[in-house]
């Protein structure tokens, strides 16, 4: 570990640092295979830009506020009753956008036999924690035996521990959902697999063979996505992915506004511009194809649906103990009564 925790450093420290560059050779070949406009939309999230340099007063090296809220370097307890667990600093590839770039810039190991049994042990004294969120870096990016490790040792706390395995890996490296991963992950559920999908063009025949053996496993799949400028900052894309998505077997989560991270403000879509983006791409979408748009709030204060911001608009009146009117989907005031 390094001696100043990076959640520490301010953000101007944060852009400073070099982050390093990666490209997958399966998502090289996505880029040499897209159209012009799919490629770089692809190209814009894993090449380094001179913006990156370029810290704005509102941007943090920490802005999920995760360090009121650490048990340890690798363990975060911001919700009653789930953990995260951050298994290492290093990824597959390297999003230029990543909200944990201060991490990654300084490659944390992965999580080791002592410090994975801190926090199997903080779990087993604090059985409010049902739910475990296994992330980084990227979980997959240390291979298979240090995975199994941390899989098995969660799975070992008690049988109903639901476990999220958070990872670009289905979208950076398909290769690696091999049958030895897929029987793993049977092995130790329940387990949601919650890969990170951000464009169509994403979707290439590899990555959708391994997103496809993970459903025929019995793997449920919930996706994430980030709302970014110049790569999916528009209603068709947004529709297309989600209905994709959806066809696949794979239930759209969260699409996120992007976190103030130090560094990323060239990716930013201004909120005004976002919600009156996903207001008219949500009309578009089912509920099966629909994700939760929501931003997670500075200092701690954790995930909040944007998608409220949009509602309180179209409600006319409320009255607690009687009902509300509201604007319907036809444009009409509707009164519901209780």
């Amino acid at each position: 570990m390094n001696e100043k925790n990076w959640r520490e450093f301010s953000a101007a420290e944060t852009a400073d640092f070099e982050q390093p560059v990666l490209i997958s050779s399966a998502f090289q070949k996505l880029i040499e295979e897209a159209e012009p406009q799919d490629a770089r939309a692809l190209r814009l999230q894993v090449e380094p830009s001179v913006h990156e340099k370029t810290a704005c007063p509102y941007e943090t090296s920490d802005p999920l506020g995760e360090q009121k809220y650490c048990i340890s370097p690798y363990l975060v307890h911001q919700y009653e009753n789930r953990v995260l667990l951050i298994t290492t600093g290093t990824c597959l590839s390297y999003c230029r956008y990543c909200f944990r770039r201060g991490l990654t810039a300084r490659s944390q190991n992965y999580i080791g036999a002592e410090e994975l049994k801190e926090v199997t042990g903080y779990i087993k004294k604090n059985p409010q924690v049902t739910e475990v969120l296994v992330s980084g870096g990227d979980p997959l990016s240390g291979g298979f035996e240090k995975l199994e490790r941390v899989l098995r040792e969660l799975r070992s706390i008690k049988n109903d521990l639901l476990i999220r395995l958070c990872t670009r890996a289905p979208i950076f490296a398909p290769e690696l959902f091999t049958g030895k991963l897929l029987r793993l992950l049977k092995q130790v559920s329940p387990l949601w697999l919650i890969p990170h999908i951000n464009h169509p063009a994403e979707l290439g025949k590899e990555q959708k063979r391994a997103l496809k053996t993970c459903i025929e496993a019995g793997i449920p799949i919930q996706s994430q996505t980030v709302l970014l400028k110049g790569v999916n900052d528009n209603e068709k894309t947004l529709v297309n992915l989600f209905h994709g998505l959806a066809c696949m077997g794979i239930k759209p989560g969260y699409l996120f506004q992007l976190d103030p991270a130090a560094g990323t403000s060239h990716f930013r879509v201004p909120l005004e511009e976002a919600l009156e983006l996903w207001e008219k791409a949500e009309a578009k979408l089912s509920g099966l194809s629909r994700p939760q748009f929501a931003a997670d709030l500075p200092e701690g204060g954790g995930k909040f649906p944007l998608s409220a911001l949009i509602y309180s608009k179209k409600i006319i009146e409320q009255k607690a103990a009687t009902g509300f009117k509201a604007v319907g989907i036809d444009g009409v005031i509707h009164k519901y009564t209780y």
